[in-house]
């Protein structure tokens, strides 16, 4: 990432980073972010790293996803940054997810002359950032080198049921992804029958592998808080 560009690379290694990396290298990331991110950079590179924390998951690195969000000038990045934050701290998509209020500011001027502009009320968004995720670590101790996904410390039986209730109903197809993600890389189960080739939901199929996995009990070898790889402990 430090000698390339290529969104192919920087796609590969934040995948990687995410899910199989130690919180040691990610806070290394996170300082070189302040090199990595010069002002001439695109703001999509900042998305990469507010992937990278969200996905990884780490209680440590929400204050610095929410300060990146803040830095943010660009409302299309602004959103999917939002995204990445309300599947950490919002058990479904809500307010977070949602993004900041909208005012619609007029130019003051007589039709048909007058124009609105949006003006998104983002610091009130911002406090209710910091409240939600103050509220979900002080209410359930949730320490600061645990992990924490939709609003909870990482659990990955509860992963699982949720995944097996969405995939059921075809709901929520953007956290059916994410579960399903979260599912494979951290315990190896082979999750590819979850999609056709072109990409459509398998429910049946989808439901089939995690139910499997529920009913083996396999969900009880995975610490709560704690993140893994393919079965394997991944190092703090």
């Amino acid at each position: 990432m430090h000698e390339t560009r290529d969104a192919d690379v920087w796609n590969a290694c934040a995948t990687l980073l995410s899910y199989a990396a130690p919180y040691s290298a990610l806070r290394e990331l996170e300082e070189a972010s302040k090199t990595l991110l010069e002002p001439k950079r695109s703001p999509y590179t900042r998305r990469y790293f507010c992937e990278i924390l969200s996905s990884s998951a780490g209680v440590w690195g929400v204050p610095h996803l929410i300060r990146h969000y803040q830095e943010l000038k660009d409302r299309k990045v602004e959103a999917e940054v939002e995204y990445y934050i309300s599947q950490v701290l919002e058990a479904e998509p809500g307010p977070i997810a949602n993004g900041p209020r909208v005012l619609w500011e007029s130019n003051g001027l007589p039709p048909p002359f007058e124009e609105s502009t949006p003006v998104y009320l983002k610091e009130e968004y911002l406090a209710l950032l910091e409240s939600t995720f103050q509220r979900i670590v002080s209410s359930q101790t949730i320490h600061e080198g645990e992990a924490i996904i939709e609003g909870g410390r990482l659990n990955i039986r509860d992963i699982a049921q949720r995944l097996l209730t969405r995939v059921q109903t075809g709901e929520r197809l953007d956290r059916i992804a994410m579960g399903r993600m979260l599912l494979e890389a951290t315990t190896g189960l082979n999750c590819r029958a979850f999609f056709d080739d072109s990409g459509r939901l398998k429910n049946l199929s989808a439901a089939a592998i995690v139910e499997e996995f529920l009913e083996r009990g396999d969900a009880d070898k995975y610490q709560p808080g704690v993140r893994y790889f393919f079965g394997h402990r991944i190092p703090d």
